[in-house]
Order: structure tokens, then C-alpha cells, then sequence
């Protein structure tokens, strides 16, 4: 009833690993692969048939549908297979999220006071960009920090910025 193009391994389910048993690899009637015994049983549950195509096809034995003629009776795989059962993994790890700096962090970068004037913070910005500059000091560190410098400046020196920082503690998105 069977050629061997419909055989292969069992490939396990979501609660065992494969047993590498061989198995009859039917289509249900929604569609989806379902593996069968090998030799039909008398104490099945499942229907097996081969359609007009060639196509294996399985259906659950009901009272309204029972077994007919050119179906056999088998027993689906996963009420025999063997495999070991699957180690549940842990569970997933919450995403790392990047630590926000300390708010006031950038008032401490460039050395001025929350109550800061523009004025003052412009001061401070030119003071340290001149002390900063990779013109002046070829340092890869004080390179970095001057960068860190001008985002400070950048946020501080727009009043809308500086709001948004002031009550979250965190700069704006650019849009």
C-alpha cells in the first residue's frame, strides 16, 4: 500500500527529541505533515489513505466517520515514539538596556550648575573646547571627552533640550 518515498526518520515533537524510528509521513486534513506507525493496528486511531494524487492522507476515527474500505488503521507516531524527552531551556534573558547616566550628567560635563545661565554654559563649552580639541591634545581619551563635551553643549544650549533633560534626566531623541 506504501512505497518508500513517503517513509523517513521520526522527527520528534515539541516535547521529545527524534527517536530515528521510520515512519509513514502523512497529510492531515488541514495540511500538516503528521507521522504514523509503520504497520497498520487494530487499536489506531488514525485513518490512513493514499488520495488521487498519491499523497498519503490521515484523519482521526470518529463515530460519524468511521474507517472505510481503502483506509487502514495506524497508530500515530507520537503515542509510540521513544525519543527522550526535551530539556526545557531557560528562560530568555531580559534585553540589556544601556544605563542612563546620573541626571545632572551633563552640567557635571561641562562643569556648570543646574541654575547655569546660557550665557555661563556657552563659557563653559568654549573653555573646555579649547583645552579639548584634537588640534591641541592628540589624546584618543581627550578626544572622546571632547565629543561628549559637544553633545552636552548640543542639549544645554537649546532651551526645548534643556527641558526635556531637566525633567527626565536623559537627552531628547533626534528625530
Amino acid at each position: 500500500m506504501f512505497p518508500r518515498a513517503d517513509r523517513g526518520p521520526c522527527k520528534g515533537t515539541r516535547d521529545k527529541l527524534p527517536c530515528g524510528k521510520d515512519v509513514w509521513w502523512t497529510r492531515t486534513e488541514t495540511g500538516a505533515w503528521f507521522p504514523v506507525d509503520l504497520a497498520p493496528r487494530e487499536d489506531g486511531n488514525t485513518a490512513v489513505r493514499r488520495d488521487v494524487h498519491g499523497v498519503l492522507r490521515s484523519r482521526r476515527i470518529t463515530e460519524e466517520r468511521t474507517l472505510v474500505p481503502p483506509e487502514k488503521l495506524m497508530m500515530p507516531h507520537a503515542a509510540t515514539c521513544t525519543g527522550k524527552p526535551r530539556v526545557q531551556a531557560p528562560p530568555p534573558r531580559p534585553p540589556k538596556t544601556k544605563t542612563s547616566p546620573p541626571a545632572g550628567h551633563l552640567y557635571d560635563l561641562l562643569g556648570v550648575a543646574r541654575a547655569a545661565s546660557q550665557d555661563d554654559i556657552r563659557k563653559a563649552y568654549r573653555r573646555l573646547a579649547r583645552q579639548l580639541h584634537p588640534d591641541v591634545n592628540p589624546d584618543p581619551e581627550v578626544a572622546r571627552r571632547f565629543q561628549e563635551v559637544g553633545e552636552a553643549y548640543h542639549v544645554l544650549s537649546d532651551p526645548g533640550r534643556r527641558e526635556v533633560y531637566d525633567l527626565t534626566g536623559r537627552p531628547p531623541r533626534a528625530r
